[in-house]
Formats: C-alpha cells, structure tokens, sequence
C-alpha cells in the first residue's frame, strides 16, 4: 500500500514554484545567520617569556615562538585559527613607530640623540618612524611617519634649560599623551602594527585621579585600556635630567618604574630602565628595545566576529617552559574606529 496516497498525500514531486520558495527561505536564513560566522583577519604581537617569570618582568631574551608553539587562541571566548607567524622585523608586515620625547626633560644634553639615531638607522626599512613630544596632556607630533632616518633624525630637537623648566612646555602627564595619541593615531593603517617608545621620567605630577593604598592607579589602567583598544604596544623608557628645576615636584625615584610596569602588564609591552637612576647612555636600553622587537611575532588569526570589535584575548602554548605574553585584548582587524 502506498502510504502516501492512504494519507491522501500527492506522490508527485512538488512543483516548480514550490521548489523556488523552499530555495529562496533557505537562502534568507543562511544570510541571516550568515553575519554570526564572519571572521576577520586580525594582526597579534606575542613572544615567548619564561614560564616561571617573575611579576613585573616582560621581557626576557628567548628564541622566539613558531606556529608549533601556539596551542590555542581565543578572542572573545571563541576560537580564533592561526594563519600565520611572521617576525616584525624584517617581515611582512610594516610597524609604525611613534617616539615621543618629555618636552620637561633636557633630553640630548649627553649625546643621547646620536644614540637614538643609531637606533633610528638600525631599525629595518619595514618600520616607518614618528617623532613627538609629551606637551600639555597631548601628544605633538613634529614629524609624521617616514622611512627617511635622517629625517626622523633631525626632528629629534633639545630644549634649553629655560624652556625645560616652563610651563608651557610642561608634559601635562605622560599617560594623558599616550591616551590622546591612541585616540589620534596618525595615519592609521589596519595591515601595519602599532608601537610607541616614551622617554619620560613616568611620573604624574598633574594626575586628578586619586588612588588607594596598594591598587593599581586608575590613570594607568584606562591609558593601558586606551593603548589596548587602538592596538598600540608601549616601550616606556625611563630618563629624568640629571639636575632638574628646584621648583620641579619629582614624586618617588621609583614611582616611574611602577607605573610603567602597570602599563606594561597589559598592553604586552616592555619598560626600558635599570634602577632608580637614569641611563648614562641610552645605548644600553635601546638595544634591548631593540631585542624585544627583534623577539615579537606577528600573529595573524582569523578572529570571530567583524572588524573594529574590542575582545578579551586568551592564548594557550604547547609548551610547558614557556608563556606567550601579548596585550590582554585585542581590537579585530587592528581598524580604528571612525578612522580609514
């Protein structure tokens, strides 16, 4: 017996029309879930750090991480499939550059700008250099992205004694600058990394923020956040002058130190000093500046989710002697928002 027919169902295929709606419903909802799937191509800075590192410590010369290396990674809780490892210096990828300079500090007295454009000409020609400095709460960029070192090198310009100690020159805190530099990131360009070296004393003389015992300062955690959601990986160098002006509050030798540690912790980035006291030579901190560079691996994932979205970033090694350190969230598709 045809089962069908005694259900007084049709035996015949359906028709046309029918085959043509049933086509056109499965194509609306596929679209509709389509969004849910999309994934975004998105750059990652990461190396390899001890597994047993001490707190505050980030960076510690290792060979650098292979796609072998890396077990996992989660972006927002899902998974976010490794494409590929490429080293930043020397790679693929462009890093775009930006050092800023306390406009408070007599930076150049000791021939420490012969030493920077040592640095500036080592770096290899896929990394595009800015020049600024800390001014007022902002960051004022005197030479916009070149890959010309002489001419980054001629930005680099030392302050007089007078024009140290004035407060039109005052740095406004150094954290407000990075801020207003991630909030203005010059010339965006979402297929290169971003970087910036400070060289500050890191202390925050005009900070309204208040604090709490052993917490961590709040001006730094929303600059960490800030740094984080505009993709920028900081490189705090510690200087102070010498002498500075009598009428100067200069805080705790140390307080520069700690907050740039706070900074780091983050952002995935790496604090340059050594001690309470500032560098004789910048030779020594800008070749380990150098060496964290020359350690980063660019990570390219396919991130869920579309561009310009702010997510958590987890990631699990292979190994059991190594962590992979990178910023604690990452923005998708390294696209700044409103910026093209």
């Amino acid at each position: 017996m045809n089962l069908n027919s005694a259900n007084g169902l049709s035996t015949h295929s359906k028709s046309p029309a029918r085959l043509v709606a049933a086509a056109a419903g499965a194509l609306f909802i596929f679209t509709t879930l389509a969004p849910a799937f999309a994934q975004t191509p998105t750059l990652i800075l990461m190396r390899a750090m001890p597994a047993k590192t001490k707190s505050g410590e980030t960076f510690t010369e290792m060979a650098p991480i292979t796609k072998s290396d890396i077990q996992q990674v989660k972006i927002g809780g899902k998974d976010a499939p490794v494409t590929d490892v490429q080293p930043l210096l020397k790679g693929p990828h462009g890093l775009q550059l930006v050092v800023l300079l306390d406009s408070m500090q007599q930076i150049g007295i000791n021939d420490q700008f012969a030493e920077i454009k040592k640095f500036f000409s080592d770096l290899p020609p896929n990394v595009e250099i800015a020049v600024g400095y800390l001014l007022q709460s902002h960051a004022h960029i005197v030479q916009p992205f070149t890959t010309d070192r002489d001419l980054a090198g001629k930005a680099l310009r030392k302050p007089t004694p007078e024009e140290a100690a004035s407060p039109k020159n005052d740095n406004g805190n150094p954290y407000s600058c990075l801020r207003d530099l991630a909030a203005n990131w010059p010339n965006p360009d979402p297929n290169k990394l971003r970087g910036v070296l400070m060289i500050t004393d890191g202390i925050e003389r005009n900070n309204t923020q208040v604090g709490a015992g052993d917490q961590l300062n709040p001006d730094v955690a929303g600059t960490s956040d800030a740094l984080q959601r505009a993709g920028v990986q900081p490189y705090p160098f510690f200087y102070m002058d010498p002498i500075p002006p009598q009428d100067r509050s200069e805080g705790g030798q140390l307080e520069g130190q700690e907050l740039f540690s706070e900074l780091d912790a983050g952002t995935g980035g790496v604090g340059l000093y050594s001690g309470m006291f500032p560098p004789g030579s910048f030779f020594p901190l800008l070749n380990k500046l150098y060496a964290a560079l020359d350690a980063e691996r660019v990570v390219t994932v396919n991130a869920p989710g579309g561009p310009g979205k702010f997510q958590r970033l987890d990631i699990k090694s292979n190994r059991d002697d190594i962590k992979i350190l990178a910023p604690d969230q990452v923005l998708i598709g390294n696209l700044l928002k409103g910026k093209k």
